[in-house]
């Protein structure tokens, strides 16, 4: 038994030694000391440590600012019955499902229905290594690479640059895992005509895209495609249908996510071209990730921050990667690791290839870093290695890993940059070992793979941060009073706590951080900020910076945290002290009009920017409103107005009869009504989500058909 499932038990083993931490300490692997480390009110706490709480890592911030707090909503929805369709705690509301990053039908969010939520995030994040080692396993054993190579090999993939430094966003990991399984499926459909293979493929994709990190498609659908080249053709359409009702199968994510993507800021948020797109001096990090320094360490100097590392593979596995190029002419799987190596470098830097795509704009790609591409390139040198593992061949190549580590080592002694000539010390250990076992000693060829463990996890622990359990999001006086005050009302101060943090606590928030939501909140708020009409849209950094802007009573943001004393800006005839605790006051507006009010003055103005010309005039009545389309019905009285997002998929009920919503006061809502008592209930019903489950439903009622047919088809052939 023990020499059947070794690999397994060793996989299983090495997963657990790097989250050690969480199972032996009952850390979680959450940046959870940034939180309490850096922002009031937590900061006026010690919370156990002598002089606050240390910041690991800053790097991993929008675990915290965004992930963590977006994921767990959309879980709790789940577990109160409810659809996570609607995200009504910030950015005056936005649509939840259709981001895909909350992943809400991620497959492995069943461990939120088995322990608490902490824990529950702990074992998911950990899942994602075992998920990505168990699956690339089962592809290079299929490929025939031995059990040690592929054991070797599953242990950089699931440790390499990109799964470790994005394991914290419980997501980008996940997605990664699936790219081996989709290959090992296609290449067995392909090799044998299996109906099962092919059911294989369609779940694995539809899971794929559930698990909230869309981006990856790309780069997955470039290995397909190499993949599909070098084996046989006659089933290419099968396949292809296959691969059709897998994405099918995730229509109920995919629909809202792309009518979202079409109505959201994403278009007009390009990213810098410095950003984009790896610099050439970033190889050194493939083989020493370190060599910029490291953020954890408080000492990078680098381009770029330490995120872009993601090409990191270390010194061992680079070299066998080259070991393996000797079989490139009699193995079609190395050559495919070879060529899906060298494609996944043309999309991550700055090539004529890259750059066109970026250009273009598909998938919101001007927005992306093209450089995510990596994920390709740590999975191809995984290959490889597992291949190099098993047979040592034109051995010279060592020279080409000792080339790049003296020259770098060169450059770091002339700028006399101590940290990148210290940090060159462990790669260039790593590769003496490797020649040492390799020339002298080949028959303990094992031993490197703990050499390889020790230049992953020498990196992936530094960077990664675990925090005590006590400190994730925990509450304090500020945020317990700001609980118990009845709702609904909107608090603001992201220079007090930071946009999404509020999440945790159910508190809303006209403000923001998401990578994809509706544009016009996005330039509403730039509005609110500059003042006037005209400016640039926000990005995905929605923040009010101008915190007295009279809009803000508009929208029902009562509660204003800033920090004492109370600066002069806040007049004391609109504002007045609730509540303070330690460094942090609360201020509530004495002027904040509801949520939802009744207005018999309205206007209708067909230019957007005029509306907002309007609204920013100190002199407007907010007794009145301003609505974009055609005169009211006959019979209108007035208007409910409600402050909420207006977004497609809102269905409104006056006094229980459907009646429509208009879009007011530039991105809200407001419903004709024929009295000021009129009852008015919002039911948020999107037919982007209808379709996307008709088309779920539909696919797999096609494949189960698909199936019977080809299973009926084998059965006449026999």
């Amino acid at each position: 038994m023990i020499k059947k499932f070794w690999p397994y038990f060793s996989i299983a083993f090495v997963v657990l030694l790097f989250f050690w931490k969480f199972f032996v300490k009952g850390l979680i692997p959450l940046p959870a000391d940034f939180v309490v480390g850096v922002y009031f009110p937590w900061l006026d706490y010690k919370w156990g440590y002598a002089v606050g709480v240390p910041v690991k890592n800053p790097m991993t911030t929008d675990v915290v600012s965004f992930t963590y707090p977006m994921q767990t909503f959309a879980i709790e929805q789940l577990k109160n019955r409810q659809l996570p369709l609607w995200n009504p705690l910030i950015l005056a509301g936005a649509p939840l499902l259709a981001n895909f990053q909350s992943s809400p039908f991620s497959p492995t969010n069943f461990v939120y229905f088995l322990f608490d939520k902490v824990t529950a995030w702990g074992i998911q994040v950990v899942l994602q290594h075992f998920l990505v080692a168990l699956f690339t396993y089962f592809l290079l054993r299929w490929w025939k690479v031995s059990k040690a190579g592929s054991v070797f090999a599953v242990i950089i993939f699931a440790f390499s640059g990109y799964n470790l430094i994005w394991s914290q966003w419980n997501g980008h990991a996940l997605s990664a895992s699936f790219i081996p399984l989709i290959l090992l499926f296609t290449d067995r459909f392909l090799v044998l005509d299996n109906w099962r293979d092919g059911v294989g493929i369609s779940f694995a994709t539809a899971f794929f895209f559930l698990s909230g990190y869309p981006q990856a498609a790309i780069y997955l659908a470039l290995a397909i495609f190499l993949l599909w080249f070098f084996r046989e053709k006659t089933k290419t359409f099968l396949l292809a249908v296959f691969f059709v009702l897998g994405i099918g199968l995730s229509g109920i994510q995919l629909a809202p996510g792309w009518e979202l993507l079409g109505l959201s800021q994403r278009a007009v948020e390009p990213h810098p071209f410095e950003w984009a797109f790896l610099p050439f001096t970033k190889v050194i990090t493939f083989i020493a990730p370190d060599f910029y320094g490291n953020h954890a360490t408080k000492n990078y100097w680098g381009p770029q921050d330490y995120t872009s590392n993601t090409g990191f593979v270390g010194v061992v596995a680079f070299s066998l990667a080259l070991f393996a190029l000797a079989q490139v002419r009699k193995s079609k799987e190395v050559l495919f690791g070879a060529l899906l190596a060298v494609f996944a470098l043309i999309l991550a830097f700055p090539t004529p290839v890259s750059i066109v795509l970026w250009n273009s704009g598909v998938f919101g790609l001007n927005a992306a870093s093209a450089h995510r591409s990596l994920v390709l390139w740590n999975l191809a040198i995984a290959i490889l290695a597992g291949f190099g593992f098993d047979k040592f061949k034109k051995k010279y190549l060592f020279v080409i890993p000792f080339i790049i580590l003296a020259g770098f080592g060169i450059y770091a002694l002339n700028i006399h940059q101590t940290v990148g000539l210290r940090n060159l010390i462990l790669p260039l250990f790593a590769l003496i070992s490797l020649v040492f076992i390799v020339y002298l000693i080949p028959k303990f060829k094992y031993l490197l793979i703990p050499l390889a463990v020790l230049e992953l996890f020498y990196a992936g622990w530094k960077f990664t941060p675990f925090s005590p359990r006590g400190i994730v999001f925990p509450t304090t006086p500020i945020l317990e009073f700001l609980m118990n005050q009845e709702k609904p009302f909107r608090v603001t101060g992201s220079r007090i706590i930071p946009i999404n943090m509020k999440m945790p606590y159910g508190l809303e928030t006209v403000e923001g951080y998401d990578a994809i939501y509706p544009l016009r909140t996005a330039q509403f708020m730039a509005a609110l900020n500059g003042g006037r009409s005209g400016t640039d849209p926000l990005g995905r950094y929605a923040t009010v910076d101008n915190d007295t802007s009279p809009l803000l009573d508009l929208l029902n943001t009562k509660y204003y945290l800033t920090l004492n004393p109370v600066s002069d800006r806040f007049d004391q005839k609109r504002f007045k002290v609730v509540f303070q605790d330690k460094s942090v006051a609360v201020l509530e507006s004495r002027s904040v009009l509801p949520r939802s009010f009744y207005v018999d003055k309205w206007e209708v103005i067909k230019d957007d920017r005029r509306i907002l010309d309007k609204l920013l005039d100190p002199n407007f009545d907010f007794s009145k409103i301003i609505i974009l389309e055609e005169e009211p019905p006959a019979g209108t009285k007035g208007f409910i107005f409600t402050s909420d997002t207006f977004y497609p998929g809102w269905k409104a009920y006056a006094n229980g009869v459907e009646t429509k919503i208009y879009r007011a006061d530039f991105t809200f809502r407001a419903v004709p009504v024929s009295s000021s008592d009129t009852n008015v209930v919002y039911k948020y019903e999107p037919k982007s989500f209808s379709t996307g489950l008709k088309i779920s439903v539909a696919s797999l009622v096609l494949l189960l058909l698909v199936v019977l047919k080809l299973r009926y088809a084998r059965q006449f052939q026999k």
